[in-house]
């Protein structure tokens, strides 16, 4: 990764890049309006070179930004290089040199990240004193954890801190209960694996790290009982049967197939990618497999049921392939491609079904499958140059990615006029961007939890715009939340109830390097400029997601919201999402 460029070749290359013959600009400003509309149209901004060498301190700043967003050729990395690569040499060293806690903390995430057990180096200098300023929501049980499972070793300083934190109140009781239960499964401490509750997510993540011969027999009567219970909470019977390896028996794969029939989607799709790596399904398994399959077409199940079909009734799967290849619906279409060996023989005519912001799901999945389909070079390159003018961005980003890799004097792809709902959020960001206030959405989940949200329109307001607009079409009242993370994230937004789709088109990224905190709102993304209306809460720090996820905000008040949050059972309810 090169090293970022200095500010005097950032400020070149913004002539540099720009249009050759376009009139230079002649004001000395580069204002937050000014840099969404580059933002929104990927385009570099052009300005003249005495208006560069007169812009402020903190419009130059923005453009050095605005630079590293668009991303067009030539333009400096977001990323400095330790979080680009991370390596251990380099992490080990900032860890010595670590003094405030967001230091601290990020060091030792990212050694564990590098599995090195060193990785408490930057805690050793902590002393019980230093337990009063340390913020309440930053929690060190997982990390330290994780840290002396990967061989590291906790010395007096770093106990005496962690029995001083604890003293002030600043430990969580689950998550020291399930840090333990990785350490007593992974025989780090001595002790018989128990669960503190085996309904808390946090607990279940703990235990499915064990080793399968420790857990096996209690596992199956949990899962049989969490089978039985549902209810309103899939979180324990997906988190079960996630747990499950690949050979349990007969009696686990039994379970899995049971779980098809269970009225939460989460738990039909953590069944399904078991099933999907089961070794072998006895006859009657597999005929309820096929038959739930064959009553499932399109929307997120057509993935998971395809892969399960593939692994064990080909031709099954292909007959499910090729109805799901025909569908309108574009998760169902990529599900399809994904699967296919070889280019169908409708290709021209599938390309023509795909030319909508909508089937950008089923792009996203053509566009790499023509390499792996080893079409010829010269028709791979012909179809992916028609899609530099497909009228989603994200596509044409897709493909000029690809074409360049080969041809890196591909042009950079122009922005497409955007749709009315588009304009609807580029005029929102444009008012946001005037306006630089916070905005406060308010999420009301079921059973009276509420979790104010104050959202960044000066970092992101292209993003923001668009959660603002969503959450005034009520776009997000009466979902689910899909995924849970204990003492990670939470995520939500999805149309489907899953992580998957969106809203029917894709918003540009706006990184930045602002921290990923305990309470940071960020964009989820499946690649480059792929946000839409799914975003996450981190619950801990996160420092890994730092300019690689848009972050958009936080949240208000986290001694109140962090703990609802921690708390979040899998498939909660989102009653409403409002703009206070």
């Amino acid at each position: 990764m090169p090293l970022p460029l200095a500010r005097s070749s950032i400020l070149a290359l913004a002539a540099a890049l720009s249009s050759p013959g376009a009139p230079p600009a002649v004001q000395a400003a580069f204002t937050p309006v000014d840099a969404v509309k580059a933002e929104w149209d990927r385009k570099p901004p052009v300005l003249a070179p005495e208006a560069l060498a007169a812009l402020p301190p903190a419009d130059r700043a923005r453009l050095d930004l605005t630079l590293k967003r668009i991303g067009a050729p030539g333009a400096p990395p977001l990323l400095p290089p330790w979080l680009a690569e991370p390596t251990v040499q380099v992490w080990e060293a900032k860890a010595l040199e670590a003094v405030t806690p967001q230091d601290r903390v990020t060091a030792l995430h990212f050694l564990n990240r590098l599995k090195s057990p060193k990785a408490l180096t930057a805690l050793e200098s902590l002393t019980p004193a230093d337990a009063a300023t340390w913020p309440a929501h930053l929690h060190l049980e997982g990390p330290l954890a994780t840290a002396l499972l990967n061989g590291a070793v906790a010395g007096p300083p770093v106990v005496a801190f962690m029995e001083a934190l604890f003293k002030a109140g600043k430990t969580d009781p689950i998550r020291g209960g399930a840090a333990h239960l990785r350490l007593v499964l992974a025989g780090k401490e001595k002790g018989e694996p128990r669960m503190g509750d085996p309904s808390h997510l946090a607990y279940l993540d703990a235990w499915n790290r064990g080793p399968w011969e420790k857990r096996a027999k209690e596992h199956l009567q949990l899962l049989t009982g969490a089978l039985v219970s549902g209810g309103s909470n899939p979180g324990p019977a997906q988190r079960l049967l996630e747990g499950l390896p690949a050979a349990p028996g007969a009696a686990a794969d039994a379970l899995a197939v049971k779980a098809l029939g269970s009225g939460h989607i989460q738990v039909r799709i953590a069944a399904l990618e078991h099933l999907a790596k089961a070794e072998t399904l006895d006859p009657e398994a597999l005929a309820t497999l096929t038959r739930h399959a064959f009553l499932n077409y399109g929307g997120p199940l057509s993935a998971p049921f395809l892969a399960a079909l593939r692994r064990h009734a080909p031709k099954d799967a292909d007959r499910y392939g090729a109805v799901l290849l025909g569908s309108a619906d574009p998760l169902a279409v990529a599900a399809a491609l994904e699967d296919l060996p070889r280019p169908p023989a409708n290709l021209e005519a599938l390309v023509k079904r795909l030319w909508t912001t909508p089937m950008y799901d089923a792009v996203q999945t053509l566009l790499p499958a023509l390499e792996r389909w080893k079409l010829p070079e010269a028709q791979r390159r012909e179809l992916l140059a028609r899609f530099l003018e497909h009228p989603c961005w994200t596509a044409r980003l897709d493909a000029y990615t690809l074409l360049a890799k080969a041809d890196p004097s591909t042009p950079w792809p122009a922005a497409p006029k955007p749709p009315f709902l588009e304009d609807l959020i580029r005029d929102e960001a444009l008012r946001l961007a005037r306006a630089a206030k916070p905005v406060r959405l308010r999420i009301t989940f079921d059973r009276g939890r509420r979790v104010v949200l104050a959202l960044d329109p000066v970092n992101a307001p292209i993003n923001v715009a668009n959660l603002v607009l969503l959450a005034r079409r009520g776009f997000f009242n009466g979902r689910l939340v899909p995924r849970v993370v204990p003492d990670f994230v939470v995520q939500m937004g999805s149309p489907v109830d899953t992580m998957d789709g969106g809203p029917g088109y894709t918003v540009r990224c706006e990184d930045s390097l602002a921290w990923y905190g305990p309470g940071s709102v960020g964009m989820a993304l499946s690649g480059k400029d792929t946000g839409g209306s799914q975003f996450f809460i981190t619950t801990n720090a996160a420092p890994h997601l730092t300019g690689r996820y848009t972050r958009v905000g936080e949240v208000e008040d986290p001694a109140a919201a962090l703990p609802i949050l921690d708390n979040l059972e899998l498939g909660t309810r989102i009653l409403t999402v409002e703009v206070l």
